[in-house]
């Protein structure tokens, strides 16, 4: 007997990636204690499929290959623990690409990326997974434009979810996104420019023309722009531990909630709450920190 089709299918690139927490930045030549570390995973693709997997859906990754080393290991073994479906060969060589996350108290992030082969792999993935899928989810990060549009326009007939992660749109994608069902193009923005949003929806929206152009804004949540005007959800207040795959997490419990036939207004309320819990620390697919004693160093 033939499994069902997956519910949600995610194609992105798939590294190893810590996070390192400091107090603040250190100006140029100086150094700065971290003071708290967690383990992760990138990009947003892996992060929103692993979530979906704990709201129950069936779920799988389009990704590059990863390595033999520990840290593939380690990621293959949270992918199949949560029973994700993969594109990935364990038998083949290779070495885990690695992102490095460095956050502080006041919010800010900034990230160091070793993706040596995983753009190309990418590239070139076996597509199959999104055939029969009931929805598919595309990260169109300006990196991966070439990988990203293929995904989209291999996507006849599944509907589609496409994260700028704040990138730019590209022509490319836009271009790949004519006659194609796309549910959502999500993107995010700066809390500080958080009343640019709805000019940022509005050029998404009038360029793809999606049921939904949806901004994330930190902690003040979300906006959507549809063809009934504009709608807002508030975020739940919250320690916020990182930041790091919050625009996943929202966009997981977004999926989610489209996918149980849910409103625009019930699945942007649904993806800040999952964000929420994601940066507090209460997502599972992310370790809490560990506090470091003594302190390290950079």
């Amino acid at each position: 007997m033939s499994s069902p089709p997956l519910d949600l299918v995610c194609v992105s690139y798939l590294a190893d990636a810590g996070i390192q927490h400091v107090t603040d930045y250190p100006a140029a030549n100086h150094g700065a204690i971290i003071t708290a570390t967690s383990d992760s995973i990138a990009a947003d693709g892996p992060i929103t499929a692993l979530t979906a997997g704990t709201l129950g859906l069936r779920v799988g990754l389009i990704s590059n290959q990863i390595g033999p080393d520990p840290q593939g290991q380690c990621l293959l073994a949270t992918l199949d623990h949560a029973r994700v479906q993969h594109t990935i060969d364990p038998a083949l060589p290779g070495t885990t690409p690695k992102l490095t996350v460095v956050t502080d108290d006041s919010g800010t992030r900034t990230w160091f990326a070793w993706l040596d082969h995983a753009y190309t792999q990418l590239a070139v993935a076996d597509l199959s997974m999104i055939a029969t899928a009931r929805l598919a989810y595309i990260d169109c990060y300006t990196a991966i434009t070439e990988a990203a549009a293929r995904a989209i326009r291999f996507a006849e007939r599944t509907p589609l979810i496409l994260n700028l992660g704040s990138d730019k749109l590209h022509p490319a994608i836009q271009q790949a996104a004519q006659d194609r069902r796309i549910v959502a193009i999500q993107t995010s923005i700066d809390e500080t420019d958080a009343s640019d949003a709805e000019a940022l929806a509005t050029g998404m929206y009038e360029r793809v023309r999606p049921q939904a152009a949806v901004v994330t804004l930190g902690r003040h949540g979300a906006v959507a722009l549809t063809r009934d005007g504009l709608h807002r959800a508030a975020a739940p207040q919250a320690l916020v531990r990182h930041t790091h795959g919050a625009g996943a997490a929202f966009s997981a419990g977004y999926a989610h909630t489209l996918l149980r036939g849910g409103t625009v207004d019930e699945a942007i309320a649904a993806g800040c709450r999952l964000g929420t819990d994601h940066c507090a620390g209460r997502n599972p697919i992310i370790p809490a920190q560990r506090q470091l004693q003594p302190a390290i160093r950079l």
